[in-house]
């Protein structure tokens, strides 16, 4: 109401006692060398931008970030990528130490651009087991609050038996981690699976309002890999946590969907990669619908208002097949007064993101009545 005397009709507003979630947005990030040091961090929407920041002359050996350029831009159609150019020559001693170093960056990434990285590749650099684990380690908080994940290559040197053993060998192993196998060609040109299969994740989440679902056994563009694979071989490395290459039914098509932390772990929000990528969606859509509330009063009207929220999006949700089910909880027993009186509240929230379907079985009987029917008119 207007302070002091007032006369006639006044109107007030009150805060909608719902708010809607945030779309989000998570771009491919990549680490690597280019033709030009651009020194800093980059969104690019094109190739031709990608040309004009750091220069172009596809060798890949001395040049990774061309790789990724050639693939997201020319065959996934994915944009925007965000690039991190640490030098000019990937031939060079120090290429491995020059992207760790540059991993730091990811935390810079949503304060300029306002966009939660999404998954994170070091084409070349990754087959050094060091880089990786470092790539995993930084994917695990981003920017104090987001989370992501890496993807790394295991050397196509490694025989495909050898392949588990190489992983946990060099301890990869970690639910922030997606480990591919082997190399593939396009055009009789090397590329590392980690940036197709990138690439087609990204590609894929940006078709969907949620990212429940995950780039395994669908097509892959135009390319071969630079071995196949049996069933039983590409069965092998999927249950050790290894992606991979399959060319079965439907033609070459990708094939897995466990992190590298399984088999060390099966708990499917850290194993299962379409459990992990849906946890850390919604890690970043609660943040970014929520922060408004820091520092209002945390009063029975705030503790509705994020509940009624939370459940109205978790509804939506599972009424659109994203998920299969969810609740939201305030409980008196994580709530302790001393923590109320700090200013800290807690909301638990139960869910379930689909698994996907590993395996499915059909069970065929012989049935002997089916023989009277041939007695019938």
């Amino acid at each position: 109401m207007p302070a002091g005397y007032f006369a006639g009709v006044w109107v007030e507003e009150i805060p909608t006692s719902l708010v809607p979630p945030v779309r989000t947005q998570n771009p491919l990030v990549a680490i690597g060398t280019s033709v030009n040091q651009a020194d800093d961090i980059k969104l690019i929407w094109n190739f031709d931008k990608y040309v004009e920041a750091f220069g172009y002359d596809g060798d890949y050996e001395k040049h990774t970030l061309d790789e990724v350029a050639d693939a997201v831009f020319k065959l996934y159609k994915v944009a925007p990528v965000v690039f991190i150019s640490v030098g000019t020559d990937a031939t060079a001693e120090s290429f491995a130490s020059d992207v760790i170093n540059a991993l730091s960056k990811l935390d810079e990434i949503f304060f300029r651009f306002r966009l939660v990285p999404g998954l994170v590749v070091a084409p070349k650099a990754s087959e050094n087991p060091s880089v990786a684990v470092a790539m995993a380690s930084n994917t695990e908080v981003v920017s104090s609050v987001f989370k992501t994940r890496a993807v790394a290559d295991i050397p196509d040197s490694v025989e495909p038996s050898n392949v588990p053993g190489y992983k946990n060998d060099n301890n990869l192993v970690d639910d922030n981690l997606i480990l591919t196998y082997p190399k593939v060609v396009f055009n009789d040109i090397p590329y590392h699976l980690s940036v197709h299969y990138a690439a087609a994740q990204t590609r894929l989440n940006a078709q969907l309002d949620a990212p429940y679902k995950i780039a395994s056994n669908i097509n892959v563009v135009g390319i071969k890999p630079t071995r196949y694979l049996t069933l039983e071989q590409a069965n092998y490395l999927r249950g050790n946590g290894i992606l991979t290459l399959l060319n079965f039914i439907g033609g070459l098509r990708f094939w897995g969907d466990r992190t590298s932390i399984y088999p060390a772990s099966t708990d499917p929000k850290d194993c299962q990669i379409a459990i992990r990528q849906m946890t850390d969606w919604l890690r970043e859509r609660l943040a970014r619908a929520y922060w408004q509330f820091i520092d209002k009063p945390l009063n029975k009207r705030l503790l509705k208002t994020i509940r009624d929220s939370v459940q109205s999006d978790l509804n939506g949700l599972a009424g659109r097949g994203i998920i299969i089910g969810g609740r939201v909880e305030v409980l008196e027993e994580e709530n302790p007064l001393t923590d109320l009186m700090d200013g800290i509240v807690r909301f638990h929230i139960y869910w379930t993101p689909s698994p996907v379907a590993r395996e499915i079985d059909f069970y065929v009987e012989f049935d002997p009545e089916g023989l009277k029917q041939l007695f019938q008119a």
